[in-house]
């Protein structure tokens, strides 16, 4: 199948008009480029902050992001978010720039639902920083931090800190080896 460089310029300006048209609606702040393509459900009660060059792809899955009263979700600068995404913010997200999050991906500040009469089932805040890559499948549960440059593996739970520079994976994720990754490397998706 041959995809000549007119289709793929057509389907880059839709996915840019759609984000110029819909993220500045649906955010508290959003920077330029922001692209959309598929279906994404944006559903902002509290401060949703979009850097620069951030892309939806949310096709051929739909994508939900949920940002409730008084939660704050910031994604940073050249971010991707592949299909499938699923981001629940009741307290505080922070994905950083340069960041790929891949296909059918689930964060989540909070468990929702006490498991038991003590829990109280409070939100717990998650940072996601710079050039860090989430693979397919994985859930980012409350509370943690994955720190610069790192990369979770696909299908991972990620239940506690994950440090910088390193492939961490599995259920729960735990650190596989450390990665070769200079200061001034930027993690492309494209």
């Amino acid at each position: 199948m041959n995809i000549s460089s007119s289709q793929i310029s057509i389907g880059k300006l839709l996915a840019v008009l759609k984000g110029a048209a819909v993220l500045p609606l649906k955010t508290s702040s959003v920077g330029r480029l922001g692209r959309i393509s598929g279906k994404l459900t944006l559903k902002n009660k509290g401060r949703l902050i979009v850097g620069r060059n951030v892309s939806f792809h949310a096709k051929p899955f739909p994508s939900s992001v949920t940002v409730e009263r008084n939660a704050e979700l910031i994604v940073g600068d050249n971010v991707f978010f592949n299909y499938g995404l699923d981001i629940g913010c009741t307290q505080s997200i922070l994905i950083g720039s340069n960041t790929i999050i891949g296909p059918m991906v689930n964060i989540i500040d909070t468990n929702f639902h006490p498991v038991d009469m003590e829990d109280q089932s409070r939100g717990k805040s998650i940072v996601i920083s710079d050039n860090v890559w989430v693979g397919r499948g994985a859930v980012i549960l409350p509370g943690v931090t994955i720190g610069a440059n790192s990369v979770i593996a696909a299908g991972s739970i990620v239940t506690r800190d994950i440090p910088s520079n390193v492939l961490a994976g599995g259920m729960p994720a735990k650190v596989i080896r450390e990665l070769q990754i200079t200061k001034e490397w930027i993690r492309r998706y494209n």
